[in-house]
């Protein structure tokens, strides 16, 4: 308890240092690949073909700052395996950016699992890239359960972290020490898992629906990089 009672202060005086200094004078370059000064998302990675570039939903226009920026593909490969790949950037507000632990619950999705994991990835620091990976269900509103996994990771102008509380101790330290605000991007990926069965059925299609997404992110990875 004397554990968690420490890490909450740190977090709560982090908050409170952000929102103090959130009038810094510099807006630090974003760590992914803008085109055309939007985000920039492939329209093929290796073996996978994007569909149509999306930007922000609606939803998202309404609740976000208006600077907050965001691009969005569905991919596909030659067996019609479907990705979904997502990037919103920050503009000078924090709050364009936040954990998919809130948002996802939001829009009905449980996740009953998570943990870091780390996909080789050409370009990342080390060749490492570190991810949240959330195994979640949605029940459906006509019956029926869907089974997804989820990959996140955080990006800032030359940091990378899968841990949103090590993007809040970044954001306060840059801020104070250096005057700098973070243009925080982060990429969502989502893959289905084709049974909906629980048991060893069920960890077996979210083990495969993770398989590729690294196999997608490791295509994907190297164009996602500034230019």
């Amino acid at each position: 308890m004397r554990q968690i009672a420490v890490v909450v202060a740190i977090l709560a005086a982090g908050l409170v240092v952000t929102a103090l200094t959130s009038d810094v004078a510099k807006v630090s370059e974003p760590g992914i690949r803008l085109v055309d000064k939007k985000p920039y998302l492939p329209e093929k990675a290796g073996a996978w073909q994007g569909g149509e570039l999306q930007g922000l939903s609606k939803g998202e226009i309404e609740v976000l700052p208006k600077d907050t920026l965001g691009a969005r593909r569905i991919y596909k490969d030659a067996a019609s395996n479907e990705i979904y790949c997502a990037v919103i950037l920050a503009g000078h507000e924090v709050t364009s950016i936040h954990r998919p632990e809130l948002c996802l619950p939001a829009q009905g999705w449980i996740i009953e699992e998570e943990h870091t994991e780390i996909i080789p990835a050409e370009g990342a620091p080390g060749g490492r890239l570190p991810v949240m990976r959330m195994s979640s269900s949605h029940t459906m509103p006509q019956g029926g359960r869907v089974d997804c996994v989820f990959v996140y990771w955080f990006v800032g102008h030359d940091r990378i972290t899968a841990q949103h509380w090590q993007r809040i101790m970044w954001t306060t330290m840059d801020r104070v020490f250096r005057n700098r605000n973070h243009r925080w991007a982060y990429f969502l990926i989502q893959a289905s898992v084709k049974s909906a069965k629980t048991g060893e059925d069920l960890k077996r299609g979210q083990d495969q629906a993770t398989k590729l997404i690294s196999q997608f992110v490791q295509a994907a990875y190297p164009e996602l990089l500034p230019r």
